[in-house]
């Protein structure tokens, strides 16, 4: 794929146990749900959604452990994204805890959508994947140099030891990216 360009989603990170039926709060239309937790089995309670992609893989990131994201799981989001309708404004993703997986998910989406990431590495709440952030990035035609993802760990490194000297942050755990 040549650089893929998406829509621009108000995203939501949350983890499986804040995925109620009340946290989608708008018409099902208007929302689209990423869940990539390890155990699904209570997210079949979400059935009513009309863009809903359930896709389990482990949270590794060594791309030859068993269960790790593979292009196969990258292609599929990118597919489910190009074929959500126009009238979604929202994007849920979701994962076991909220704090890895479904950060690195959100963070290549704010790429493709040409936005900046910044929130979410800057998020000391959040660790995201970096096999789920590069192979995702990489399949939806977005390159960047060898340098740009050690950067990236780096800031968040220093965002969680910012956090935990101050005995706390600014950022709230499942916050909103437009």
């Amino acid at each position: 794929m040549r650089n893929l360009k998406i829509k621009k989603y108000t995203l939501h990170i949350l983890s499986l146990a804040a995925a109620n039926a009340e946290a989608f709060d708008l018409p099902k239309e208007k929302n689209a749900v990423i869940c990539v937790a390890d155990d699904l089995k209570n997210f079949s309670d979400y059935a009513f959604l009309k863009h809903i992609l359930v896709m389990p893989f482990r949270d590794v990131e060594d791309k030859n452990e068993s269960g790790a994201f593979q292009r196969a799981h990258a292609r599929m989001i990118i597919r489910f994204l190009k074929k959500i309708g126009k009238d979604v404004t929202d994007l849920y993703v979701i994962c076991s805890k909220g704090g890895s997986r479904s950060p690195a998910i959100a963070a290549a989406v704010l790429k493709m959508s040409g936005r900046s990431d910044k929130k979410v590495w800057q998020n000391p709440y959040y660790v995201p994947n970096i096999l789920v952030y590069k192979r995702l990035c990489f399949e939806s035609g977005l390159f960047f140099s060898a340098l740009t993802v050690p950067i990236k760990r780096h800031i968040n490194n220093r965002a969680f030891r910012k956090c935990k000297k101050n005995g706390g942050s600014e950022l709230e755990r499942w916050e909103l990216l437009f």
